[in-house]
């Protein structure tokens, strides 16, 4: 479907055009090829995460790494934030000495009761898209850098539209950065469906530095990951309905 690379990922849009910028400072985001998206993000390094201690014992025996599920009010987004790398196409954009740009537009994340997968808690994420080849992330970081050796990491995504529109012309892809050179990496893109929740899957053992990276990804030495929602690139007969949408984030787990 996609593969990205970009500041912070490149991502082409999955109706025909392809965008694709490059970054190679600590901290900034690239990506693969593939067939659709708008350019990712890039430097900012989120706080550190939380969730599950590295050891811990999930279902099938299996080692939890990262278990942020959003069900509980009082942790609010457990550490996820929105990339502020400044990128024209970055919904999230902003300096870091800025305040909050576009008052009444800007991305906005917290912590949802029950909008989950079972009727539970989940993260929030709101932002206003104009047109296509447009995206925002939410990142979490790690210090130290997280041992995600073996581990794979799902997630899963539910788009609400607004009234203006009954779809959301775009998706959505795990990305992670790793190093000391924050060595960026992608899944594939997947297109989300509105009202459902679609799954999101990164194998951080069989993961790759994307094109126009320097150096190698280590899953051994993980800084920061992170969910990346983009509207497509244009197409012949597309029209984007703009508008505020609404995206529900739960089960960020990662395991081995």
């Amino acid at each position: 479907m996609k593969n990205f690379a970009a500041r912070s990922s490149v991502i082409l849009g999955l109706g025909a055009a392809a965008l694709m910028l490059t970054s190679v400072a600590c901290g900034s985001s690239g990506g693969s090829t593939g067939t659709g998206g708008s350019a990712g993000s890039g430097d900012t390094t989120g706080a550190a995460g939380s969730g599950a201690a590295a050891g811990s014992t999930g279902a099938a025996g299996k080692m939890v790494l990262l278990d942020d599920t959003f069900d509980d009010a009082t942790k609010g987004t457990q550490g996820f934030s929105i990339q502020t790398y400044i990128d024209p196409s970055n919904l999230g954009s902003k300096a870091a000495d800025a305040g909050i740009p576009d008052a009444g537009v800007y991305p906005t994340i917290g912590q949802d009761p029950d909008h989950g997968q079972a009727g539970s808690g989940a993260l929030k994420v709101t932002a206003t898209y104009s047109n296509f080849n447009q995206y925002v992330e939410v990142l979490l970081g790690f210090s130290p850098p997280k041992d995600m050796t073996g581990a794979v990491l799902h997630a899963s995504v539910n788009v609400v539209p607004p009234s203006t529109a009954t779809s959301f012309l775009g998706g959505a892809f795990i990305y992670a950065k790793s190093g000391q050179q924050y060595v960026y990496s992608n899944s594939t893109g997947v297109s989300l469906a509105a009202g459902a929740f679609t799954s999101l899957t990164f194998d951080f053992d069989t993961a790759a530095a994307a094109a126009g990276q320097t150096g190698t990804f280590m899953p051994s030495m993980i800084q920061e990951i992170g969910i990346h929602i983009y509207s497509d690139g244009p197409f012949d007969g597309g029209t984007f309905a703009p508008g505020e949408y609404t995206f529900y984030i739960d089960n960020v787990i990662a395991s081995k």
